[in-house]
């Protein structure tokens, strides 16, 4: 009888180890499936989602969810859950063979979309509806994490759909984003995609097809110091701790990026996020087709350096109240943590990161064209204005915005070394919703919509900063 019993667990033993072995096999090599299967459900899903352009407003209600084809369920791609792993993804990630065709795939609508565009010209801003369906490119090292904290509020505050990743806050980059980097919603709608990644073809195939495409743009020089410390490249370059490690790189920069074991945050880190080819870099013609592409794909672009100005064309193009695009400055460096570069180590940014410098320029220039159409004076008087509420309301919630990461309201995630600016509310403002969600980080913020959106997974709880409320 033990021996029979032996036999029975020996078996049992055996058919889960195969079973183990195939799921394994399945994640590494069975995506192509997967991805096939979320294709066919896209085509025929998009069928239904396909809206009308009247004279006044795209029609920003969602449809009838028990008509959709609900989603595919799959298992998250190899290193999900993985701190350790998806560490190494980053540090050794060198682009894919296929980043040219990628790309042309990702803006192959782009001209459709700008004709569709044109349409919203004629809106009256005094009778449009406020757009709920927004899909913001977050461009690193950009004040981007800025920008989402107002799409986040939004998007909460309305109850709407993001696109959330199954763990962390980045959509599977610095690869191509695809379904298997998304958590799917049961009635296969989308409103907000606002997280990291990096921009492919499935993103317009997920977002309705009337979402207001935005992003944001910064002086590439920087983008270049500011990723270059708070992303540790001098570490990837065996340089750690040597504080010329940068003016050292830029002396060389083509044999430092050759033999780096990654090249994400090292050239073109804007480009690069829009999914412009690493291949390309140095094809200036291509280069510039590449950035009328995303001009077709993009309804608005703002610029970091016109912060407010942008805000205030983001406000009209969106049709939101004014109040919806205050925000305080996020993830933002202590000044001990910034670099200051002589004119000549700029100069080497600039040549060395040379597309992002034509993509900068370009809708620099376009922006400046937009405020022009819109009016200086007119411009002069609304951003005043929002900078008044923005100050009201700092008054209302803030006590010190340069706190030290343990001291925050939240505990604030930071790079090391790096010393990022944290959040401390006024004892009046504690447990007050508006001006908690106004300095809740990124990280924590996804975790909370991440449990709520998905309320029968079960989310691990993100905790508060507890050092000050020891000491109270």
């Amino acid at each position: 009888m033990r021996t029979r019993a032996r036999y029975v667990l020996l078996v049992v033993c055996a058919v889960g180890v195969t079973a183990l072995l195939y799921l394994h096999l399945s994640s590494k090599d069975g995506h192509h499936g997967v991805d096939q299967e979320f294709d066919k459900w896209n085509r025929q899903r998009h069928q239904l989602l396909i809206q009308p352009f009247d004279d006044r407003h795209p029609k920003d209600t969602l449809f009838n969810p028990d008509k959709l084809p609900q989603p595919i369920n799959f298992a998250p791609f190899p290193g999900a859950g993985n701190k350790e792993e998806r560490g190494r993804r980053e540090h050794t990630w060198r682009g894919t063979g296929e980043e040219v065709k990628t790309f042309e795939e990702a803006y192959s609508n782009a001209q459709h979309l700008q004709e569709k565009r044109q349409q919203l010209l004629k809106i009256d801003r005094s009778t449009c509806k406020p757009l709920h369906n927004i899909t913001f490119l977050k461009v690193h090292k950009t004040g981007s994490s800025t920008l989402q904290n107002i799409f986040l509020r939004f998007g909460q505050r309305h109850k709407l759909n993001f696109v959330l990743p199954p763990y962390g806050h980045h959509l599977g980059f610095p690869e191509f984003f695809s379904h298997l980097h998304m958590l799917p919603v049961d009635s296969g709608l989308y409103n907000i995609f606002c997280h990291h990644s990096r921009f492919s073809k499935v993103i317009p195939e997920i977002m309705p097809p009337n979402s207001v495409y935005i992003s944001i743009l910064r002086d590439p020089v920087h983008v270049f110091e500011s990723a270059f410390t708070y992303f540790k490249i001098d570490y990837r370059l065996k340089m750690t701790d040597d504080k010329d490690a940068m003016s050292k790189f830029l002396e060389n920069p083509s044999i430092f990026y050759v033999n780096a074991p990654s090249v994400v945050h090292m050239r073109n880190n804007m480009l690069y996020d829009f999914g412009v080819p690493s291949t390309k870099y140095d094809d200036m013609g291509y280069i510039t087709g590449a950035i009328d592409k995303i001009d077709q794909q993009f309804s608005l672009i703002l610029i970091a350096e016109y912060f407010e100005e942008s805000l205030i064309l983001l406000r009209d193009v969106l049709c939101w109240r004014a109040e919806d695009m205050v925000v305080f400055k996020m993830n933002s460096r202590n000044q001990t943590s910034v670099d200051s570069l002589k004119t000549g180590v700029q100069e080497k940014i600039r040549s060395w990161n040379a597309g992002d410098v034509m993509l900068y320029d370009h809708f620099n220039k376009t922006l400046w064209r937009k405020i022009e159409e819109y009016g200086r004076d007119k411009m002069a008087k609304e951003v005043k204005e929002l900078q008044a509420l923005t100050d009201h309301y700092h008054r209302l919630c803030i006590q010190t915005d340069s706190a030290d990461r343990k001291e925050g309201e939240f505990d604030l995630w930071q790079p090391p070394g790096v010393k990022i600016n944290n959040f401390v509310l006024k004892e009046s403002a504690r447990d007050n919703p508006v001006c908690e969600n106004m300095v809740r980080p990124e990280i924590v913020y996804t975790h909370e919509l991440r449990r709520a959106q998905f309320p029968k997974i079960p989310f691990r709880k993100t905790k508060r900063s507890t050092r000050r409320r020891k000491a109270l």
